[in-house]
């Protein structure tokens, strides 16, 4: 990340800062979905499509809501990446857009619900299994050191195996939803720590140049 300071950087770490609260709203969501809604069997954009009976199982009685986070938080993703676009080394940049790309498509899962726009729905989903698992390694294996780095790409193999997974399973009645899970969730869980590391190196070259400035 460049060593810049001010609104822009302080939005876009708090932006990476609040990733864990999807995950948070994701369970609820399911938990208090109102019908028969399985984490393991069925996929994450069911709970963004609405029931049509009391009886009705894989979707949601709270749709919009879960619609809204898809929003929310691919928004909030994308706009994280920003300090990463601005940075002059071509890796972060590329770390960069595949954030962006996977968040923009976030976006686009919670604009076009599967039950109502499957087709398109469908293609706008795909680079979220692509581009994310992909952003996550890339992150862990370029700009992080030590543990970090490690973690980083654990989580991304993991993710990356979730990818494969749940597309082998697509459309399958059984572990559908905890393969694409596995795609999606570890992105979660790194971006926060992805923002506090690259904080750290934001100030440090703060300093450094204040000091060579002297």
């Amino acid at each position: 990340m460049q060593g810049t300071s001010g609104p822009t950087s302080a939005t876009a770490y708090a932006a990476w800062l609040a990733q864990p609260g999807y995950l948070a709203a994701e369970v609820l969501l399911a938990v208090f979905a109102g019908v028969g809604y399985s984490l393991a069997d069925d996929t994450i954009s069911a709970l963004g499509t609405s029931c049509h009976s009391p009886t009705a199982t894989g979707c949601s009685s709270a749709s919009v809501a879960m619609n809204l986070a898809f929003i929310g938080f691919g928004a909030l993703q994308a706009i994280g990446a920003m300090p990463l676009l601005r940075d002059p080394a071509r890796r972060a940049r590329v770390v960069g857009w595949l954030w962006v790309v996977a968040g923009v498509s976030s976006v686009g899962v919670g604009l076009a619900p599967v039950d109502e726009h499957p087709t398109l729905h469908t293609l706008v989903a795909l680079p979220v299994f692509v581009a994310q698992p992909l952003a996550l390694l890339l992150h862990a294996r370029w700009l992080t050191a030590g543990r970090l780095r490690l973690l980083g790409t654990v989580l991304g193999g993991l993710a990356v195996l979730g990818a494969v997974l749940f597309g082998a399973r697509l459309g399958a009645d059984a572990w559908s939803g905890a393969a694409e899970r596995l795609a999606v969730w570890p992105a979660k869980l790194w971006l926060p720590l992805a923002a506090v590391a690259l904080r750290g190196t934001g100030v440090v070259r703060d300093r450094q140049a204040s000091a060579a400035s002297r």
